[in-house]
Order: structure tokens, then C-alpha cells, then sequence
């Protein structure tokens, strides 16, 4: 690997893994753990059609994630691929399932062979890399008609926007030098231009990881309602990535 990008966000990854045990301190809390098995639910539904899927995790971190998709569907084969070898190692030892495979890999040369994949998913992963080059990576290994789920910050989200354009907060929050946010149109320009079809890029997800867990059911409510409502919805903390490659 090559890449100076990706190699410090390795570095990033790998001292996060290291000293705490995950990738992000927003997936240890528990209203961090609720906004990822929602994640994982979602994904679950959009591949209600494909009876044995295999899906491919793009960056997996320690499991995070992949601990929800397991337990919603525990027969999804899955190959969950990580530039960080000392996350792959720790979700190696925290998913010991015969149908999940986790390995070293870079986005934008994925150790896999054309065509393999009927879905390519994952959480807070793009904003971290050249977003042409992993989508194209992504389209390489997708089947015809496979499934492309990403759930990426909203930099019309107030907070999000200060973490990616101020450096100082950003480093507070554990943000990698070079992370960033979307715009959902720009980003949803993107995937028409590497040649995905079916594009949807919708804002949603209110559940701040801060939020205490007595309150966790209430706020879920407002943020479901809050997601359908024009214009407040486009201030969401995420953005709901879904496309397909062409039949």
C-alpha cells in the first residue's frame, strides 16, 4: 500500500484499536450502539431479496457493525475487510462464525476477485477515503444488480460540520486528519458518475451517541419523526447511501 492517505489513516486506526478498543468512541456508547444496529437493520432489509448473500464490509474496524449484522441474520456470509491489521485481528477474535472471513484490505485494490459480491455495505467508511477510486473499486467486485449501503456523515449536520472543518474540534473527537462529510447531492452526482444506478442518498438519524439510555426510546421517536419532516430532515446527523450496479 502505497497511498499516503490511506496509510495514515492505518496509523489512525491501528492507535485507536490499540488504546481503546474501537475505531470511534460514538460506537461504545450506548445510544452509539442503537444507531449501529439500526444500521445494520437497514442493511438487513435491503437485502431482504437476495436469499444467500455475500456481503462485503468495507471497512469492518474491530466489528462494530458487523456484531449487528450477525446477530439480525446470522447465516449472512460476510468477508469483512479493514486497512487497519490491528483491527481485523481483534474482530477476527470477537466473531469466531464459520461464515465470517476478516482480513486485511485496501479500498482502492480489494483482494477480490470481479464480480463476486451481491452487496458491498458499510458505516462511516467513504468519507474517509478518494471517494471515485473506492466506488469504483466497489462496482468492480459487485455482481450485475448488486447492492452498494454506505451510512456517511451529513455535513449539513451542525456539529459535523464543525468536527470536519475545524481541525481542533475534529482531533478532540477522534476524527482522522484527512475524514470528511457530504453533501448528499454531491455525493449522490458521484455514484450517477461512476455509473451506479437506482441512487438514493437520504438524510436521517437524529440519535446523538451522547444522548443517556432512559432516553434513548424517546428520542428514537422524535428522530423518526423529525426524519420526515422537510427541511429539518436535512440537518440529520447521516446520510442513508443506497445504489446498484447495473443489471
Amino acid at each position: 500500500m502505497d497511498d499516503p492517505r490511506a496509510i495514515k489513516e492505518q496509523k489512525h486506526f491501528d492507535q485507536l484499536a490499540r488504546e481503546t478498543g474501537e475505531v470511534w468512541w460514538g460506537s461504545t456508547t450506548p445510544a452509539g450502539q442503537w444507531r449501529k444496529r439500526r444500521r445494520a437493520e437497514l442493511i438487513c432489509a435491503a437485502l431482504a431479496t437476495f436469499p444467500d448473500p455475500l456481503v462485503i464490509e468495507l471497512g469492518c474496524g474491530t466489528g462494530a457493525l458487523t456484531r449487528y449484522l450477525l446477530e439480525i441474520r446470522p447465516s449472512l456470509r460476510l468477508v469483512g475487510l479493514d486497512v487497519s491489521p490491528i483491527c481485523v485481528r481483534q474482530a477476527i477474535e470477537r466473531f469466531p462464525y464459520p461464515n465470517a472471513v476478516f482480513q486485511v484490505g485496501n479500498a482502492y485494490e480489494l483482494p477480490l476477485r470481479d464480480g463476486i459480491a451481491d452487496a458491498v455495505a458499510g458505516a462511516s467508511v467513504l468519507h474517509h477515503l478518494d471517494v471515485r477510486r473506492a466506488l469504483r473499486e466497489c462496482g468492480r467486485v459487485l455482481k450485475p444488480g448488486g447492492l452498494l449501503w454506505f451510512s456517511e456523515p451529513n455535513m449539513m449536520n451542525p456539529q459535523v460540520a464543525l468536527e470536519k472543518n475545524i481541525r481542533a474540534i475534529g482531533a478532540w473527537l477522534q476524527n482522522s486528519e484527512d475524514e470528511t462529510a457530504f453533501f448528499r447531492w454531491s455525493l449522490a452526482k458521484q455514484l450517477r458518475e461512476a455509473g451506479f444506478t437506482d441512487v438514493r442518498v437520504r438524510p436521517y438519524d437524529f440519535m446523538h451517541p451522547l444522548i443517556p439510555s432512559s432516553l434513548i426510546p424517546w428520542a428514537g421517536r422524535l428522530g423518526r419523526w423529525l426524519e420526515a419532516v422537510p427541511l429539518l430532515r436535512e440537518i440529520s446527523g447521516s446520510l442513508q447511501v443506497q445504489a446498484r450496479k447495473p443489471s
